[in-house]
């Protein structure tokens, strides 16, 4: 599949007189295309973003990447998951590139555009407080190692301004011989500015909350109930928030297995892109 969507995006690039050359290697888009330098000096009359304007409201038309006067990394992407549609978008703007994504169907296409389009690569907003898509990286912690939760209902991290609620020891501590209950975790803090709190919830339990999104670069392992990290014997061993120890393991399967599971960290757009994203990117249907 991945091979055709490359070139039903080949062909729609040289159809408008884009010069493309394939690339190969795994940190290179598999193909980027060149637009004629007429189409590039006259993208300044499609929009003020550059020749990314929307059409009709929706998300831009796949040509327009090539009036912005930039090299356009064609992508094929056979699902538009949030970590591989990120991650392709940031790599490329980061490189002075906009990405032209290529997808199998419309509703693949529908998927893409509502994750790209403003706010960019953020799973919803309830009254403005946004909730995240999870990313593969793990939350480390200050004092070193990763955070942990127990099993559970799917994790969701989102926005809050509502009054802090109380973190309460109703944790047990899961898995055989595992001891005393564990203490609920403290917030990291008091959301002494404008910024709201970062919470992390596991259906309607309330697992931890932060200051802010930038509270997430290696905050305090109280903000969590448990804390995981490999010990020098390559056992994975838990503590619980205080940095006591809980249980150990062979390994992180071990550990799901035990009760508990690593926190994925969040993706925060801000903390991907320096900037709008809007003008960077469009998509393509193979089926349009």
């Amino acid at each position: 599949m991945t091979d055709g969507l490359l070139t039903t995006g080949i062909d729609r690039c040289r159809r408008v007189g884009a010069t493309v050359d394939r690339r190969e290697g795994s940190a290179e888009p598999p193909a980027v295309a060149r637009p004629a330098p007429e189409a590039a000096a006259d993208g300044s009359a499609s929009g003020s973003d550059g020749g990314l304007a929307g059409r009709d409201g929706r998300a831009p038309a796949p040509e327009t990447v090539l009036t912005a006067g930039r090299p356009v990394a064609i992508e094929p992407l056979p699902e538009a998951d949030p970590t591989t549609t990120l991650s392709r978008l940031w790599h490329n703007r980061t490189n002075g590139r906009a990405t032209l994504f290529v997808v199998p169907s419309r509703d693949a296409a529908d998927a893409a555009e509502r994750l790209l389009s403003p706010p960019a690569g953020v799973a919803g907003a309830d009254d403005g407080r946004r909730r995240f898509h999870t990313g593969p990286d793990r939350v480390p912690l200050d004092e070193g190692g990763y955070a942990a939760v127990p099993t559970g209902d799917p994790l969701v991290w989102r926005e809050s301004q509502t009054p802090p609620e109380d973190l309460t020891p109703a944790l047990s501590v899961p898995g055989e011989g595992s001891g005393s209950p564990a203490q609920g975790s403290t917030a990291a803090g008091g959301g002494g500015s404008d910024a709201p709190w970062l919470e992390l919830r596991a259906g309607e339990t309330l697992l931890a909350r932060l200051d802010d999104v930038d509270a997430l670069a290696c905050p305090p392992r109280a903000s969590f109930p448990y804390a995981y990290h490999r010990d020098r014997d390559k056992q994975i061993r838990v503590l619980d928030f205080a940095g006591r120890p809980v249980q150990r393991y062979t390994g992180i399967t071990a550990m799901r297995r035990g009760g508990f599971r690593p926190v994925p960290a969040p993706l925060v757009p801000e903390h991907m892109f320096d900037g709008p994203t809007a003008g960077w990117w469009a998509v393509l249907s193979a089926t349009e």
